[in-house]
C-alpha cells in the first residue's frame, strides 16, 4: 500500500493539467494513491482507488497525512512535537522521518519517504508508505510506476525485517520472550473462550555456566545456537518454542487434549537435550530441568502460568533434572514470602539478622572443639524467623551474595573479639550451593580473613552433601581454592547423599558431619546403631574429622566416644544462643570439660537387637 505526494509548481501547472488523467490512470493500476500540493499548500486531485485498502480506511488515512503534512509545514517541526499538534481522532501512531529530508524534498532536491500506521476499531491495523517528491522526479515515476511499487515493496520488506527481529532471538533465530507471552496471552484467550487446555513449560539449562566458564562465551552461543532448534523438531506443528534469555526456554503447548500429552513432549525434549551436541569438534553433554503449568489448573492469565512452571521448573533442579509439574506445595512465593524476601535487603542495611553459635565438644574429654554459627532474622513485626524460611528465597535472588558477606562479616569480627579475649575456637559457617558457583568466594573469604586477622584454619565451611552429590564438577574450582587458603571444609548432613562417595576422594574435605536423623535412633535402631558405626569408621580412614550432630543425652555421647568419633554437637551439650549467651557460656565452659569425667570404654559395643544388619 502506497501513496505518493507530489509538489507543484505555478509554472507546472499547465503541464500538471494535461497530464494528470494519464499520471492517475497509470497509478491506479498500480495500487498507488496520488495526492499533488500546490506552492500554497493546498491539496488538488487526490485520487481514489477501488482496492478493499482503500475502501477500508487508506483514503481516510491519507487524508490524515495531507492535513498533517500543512500542518507540519506551517507550525514547523519543534512546534509540533511541543503542542502535540496531530490528527489524533484519526491516527493513534505516525511515524515521520527527518523534518530537514521533507523540506529538501518540498524545495526539489529530495526523494522523501514515510511509514504512516494507524489502528481502526472496525478492521484493525492499516498502515502506508507515503513517498513525498517534486513534480520533476513525480514525472519520471509516473512513466516508470514499478519504480515506486519496487521501492514500497523494499520498505515493506524491511518493515517485515525489523518486525521478525524484534520478536525473535538473534542466536537461534527463535521467538524471543515478548512474542512467547503475547502468543501465551492469545492461547489463554483462545483456551478459555472454547473450554480447552493449554500448557505451559520452562526449562533451564544444567551445567550451561559450566561451558561459558570453562571453554568461553563463544562455545556458550553455539551450544545454545544448536539446541534451541534441534528441540523445536519434538513439537507440534502449533507448538511453540522461544527463548526467553540466557539458557532458559519456554515452550508453549496451545492445544492440549489431556495432561498426558504435556508430560510425552517433556520426556522428548529431555530425551533429545541428552543427545551430545558437537561444538568445533568437542562433544557437548547437556542436562536441562524443566517445569509444567497447565491452564486453567494452575493459573487463569499469562502471569500465573510462567510463576508457575518456574517454580517447577526449579523443583526439578533441586530433584537433579527431568520434569516437574506444578503443585501447590511447591510454591514458595506467596504474597507473604514474596513481602518477606522484599525486606531482606533493608534488614540487611538495619543489621536485623542476628547470629547464633551451637558448641561442639571433643568427644575424649568434653572440651570445646568449635561452635557452628547459626543465623536468625530479627523482623520487627515477625519476631525471630527461622532461616528455613527465607534462606530458600534468598537464594534465588541476587541477595545471597550480600547475606553471605554479612554471615562472614559478622562471624569474623565475633571471633576476633573472642580470640582477643583468650577464647580462639573454630566457627562453622553453611554455605548455600549457590554461593559455591561464586568464582569470587575464595578471594572475598581471604579477604576477609586477612582483615579480622583470623588464621584460615579457624574457619570452617560446612555443605551439604546432597549437593555435592549433584555438583558434577561446577564448583571445584571454588572449593580448590577456599582450601588451598587454609578454610577447612565440612560435609554437613552426611549420610543422607544416597549416592556415590567417589566425592571424598575428588574433594578437598577435611570433615564429614553425621547427620541428626542416624544420631538421633542409634540407641534403639540397630541399622541405625550400624550406619553411625560405619561412617565413623570410614571417616578415621580417611583420615578425616568425624562429628556427630543431633547428641541428645548421654548414653549417646558416650557410644559415640567408643566407636572413636571425634566431636559431638547437639542439645545434650548446648542448644543454639544468642552472641551474649555464648560468649558467657564459652568463658565458663572454656577450657574446662563439660563431662567431668569423659565417655566410659568399652570392650564389647553391640547393636541394638532391632538391627537388619550383621556385624563384620
Amino acid at each position: 500500500m502506497a501513496a505518493l505526494i507530489a509538489f507543484v509548481g505555478s509554472s507546472d501547472q499547465r503541464e500538471l493539467r494535461r497530464e494528470l488523467p494519464i499520471m492517475k490512470s497509470l497509478f491506479i493500476r498500480a495500487q498507488i494513491a496520488v495526492a499533488v500540493m500546490c506552492e500554497s499548500f493546498v491539496f488538488k486531485h487526490l485520487s481514489t482507488l477501488e482496492s478493499e485498502w482503500w475502501r477500508l480506511g487508506g483514503a481516510v488515512l491519507l487524508a490524515a497525512v495531507v492535513g498533517y503534512v500543512v500542518n507540519l509545514l506551517f507550525v514547523g517541526i519543534y512546534a509540533h512535537f511541543q503542542d502535540g499538534q496531530r490528527p489524533t481522532e484519526i491516527l493513534r501512531e505516525i511515524h515521520v522521518g527527518l523534518f530537514g529530508e521533507f523540506v529538501l524534498s518540498y524545495m526539489g532536491l529530495a526523494l522523501f519517504s514515510v511509514l504512516v500506521a494507524t489502528t481502526f476499531k472496525q478492521i484493525g491495523a492499516l498502515s502506508i508508505f507515503v513517498f513525498i517528491a517534486p513534480l520533476a522526479f513525480a514525472r519520471q515515476m509516473f512513466t516508470r510506476t514499478h519504480s515506486l511499487q519496487e521501492a514500497t515493496n523494499e520498505l515493506a520488506a524491511k518493515q517485515a525485517e525489523n518486525e521478525h527481529q524484534a520478536l525473535h532471538d538473534s542466536l537461534t533465530g527463535l521467538p524471543n520472550r515478548v512474542l512467547f507471552q503475547q502468543r501465551l496471552v492469545e492461547a489463554i484467550d483462545a483456551a478459555r473462550l472454547r473450554g480447552g487446555r493449554i500448557a505451559v513449560m520452562l526449562m533451564d539449562l544444567d551445567h550451561f555456566k559450566e561451558v561459558n566458564d570453562t571453554l568461553g562465551h563463544h562455545f556458550g552461543d553455539q551450544l545454545l545456537k544448536e539446541i534451541g532448534p534441534r528441540l523445536s523438531t519434538v513439537l507440534r506443528d502449533d507448538d511453540m518454542m522461544a527463548r526467553l534469555g540466557g539458557d532458559e526456554f519456554g515452550v508453549l503447548l496451545p492445544e492440549l487434549p489431556d495432561d498426558d500429552v504435556a508430560f510425552t513432549i517433556a520426556e522428548r525434549l529431555l530425551e533429545e537435550l541428552a543427545v551430545p551436541v558437537s561444538v568445533e569438534g568437542l562433544a557437548l553433554d547437556v542436562a536441562g530441568s524443566l517445569g509444567i503449568a497447565i491452564f486453567p489448573t494452575h493459573g487463569q492469565n499469562a502471569e500465573s502460568l510462567l510463576r508457575r512452571a518456574d517454580v517447577a521448573m526449579y523443583s526439578a533442579k533441586e530433584a537433579g533434572g527431568g520434569y516437574e509439574v506444578y503443585v501447590p506445595e511447591m510454591d514458595q512465593h506467596s504474597p507473604a514470602r514474596l513481602t518477606l524476601v522484599s525486606q531482606v535487603r533493608p534488614a540487611l542495611e538495619r543489621e536485623e539478622f542476628e547470629m547464633y553459635f551451637q558448641p561442639k565438644v571433643r568427644l575424649t574429654d568434653g572440651r570445646v572443639a568449635g561452635a557452628e554459627a547459626l543465623i536468625r532474622w530479627n523482623h520487627p513485626e515477625r519476631g525471630v524467623v527461622a532461616p528455613d524460611e527465607f534462606i530458600p528465597l534468598v537464594e534465588k535472588t541476587v541477595l545471597l551474595a550480600p547475606l553471605t558477606s554479612y554471615v562472614m562479616e559478622h562471624v569474623m569480627r565475633q571471633w576476633r573479639t573472642w580470640a582477643d579475649e583468650g577464647m580462639a575456637i573454630p566457627i562453622a559457617i553453611n554455605l548455600s550451593p549457590r554461593s559455591l558457583l561464586d568464582r569470587n568466594l575464595p578471594e572475598e573469604v581471604a579477604s576477609k580473613l586477612e582483615r579480622f586477622e583470623m588464621p584460615a584454619s579457624f574457619l570452617r565451611m560446612e555443605l551439604t552433601e546432597s549437593f555435592l552429590m549433584s555438583d558434577s564438577g561446577r564448583s571445584t574450582a571454588v572449593l580448590d581454592g577456599l582450601a588451598q587458603s587454609g578454610v577447612s571444609l565440612s560435609i554437613d548432613d552426611f549420610g543422607t547423599g544416597y549416592s556415590s562417595l567417589s566425592y571424598l576422594k575428588r574433594l578437598p574435605i577435611d570433615e564429614i558431619k553425621i547427620d541428626r536423623s542416624f544420631v538421633r535412633d542409634m540407641n534403639t535402631d540397630g541399622d541405625d546403631f550400624m550406619i553411625v558405626r560405619a561412617t565413623v569408621d570410614l571417616g578415621k580412614n580417611l583420615g578425616l574429622r568425624v562429628v556427630a550432630e543431633g547428641v541428645e543425652d548421654r548414653e549417646t555421647f558416650d557410644r559415640l566416644a567408643d566407636f572413636g568419633c571425634d566431636e559431638a554437637q547437639g542439645y545434650y551439650i548446648a542448644r543454639p544462643m544468642p552472641l551474649d549467651e555464648f560468649g558467657r557460656w564459652l568463658s565458663v565452659r572454656n577450657p574446662e570439660a563439660i563431662v567431668h569425667e569423659g565417655a566410659t570404654a568399652r570392650t564389647d559395643v553391640r547393636p541394638p537387637a532391632a538391627s537388619r544388619l550383621r556385624v563384620v
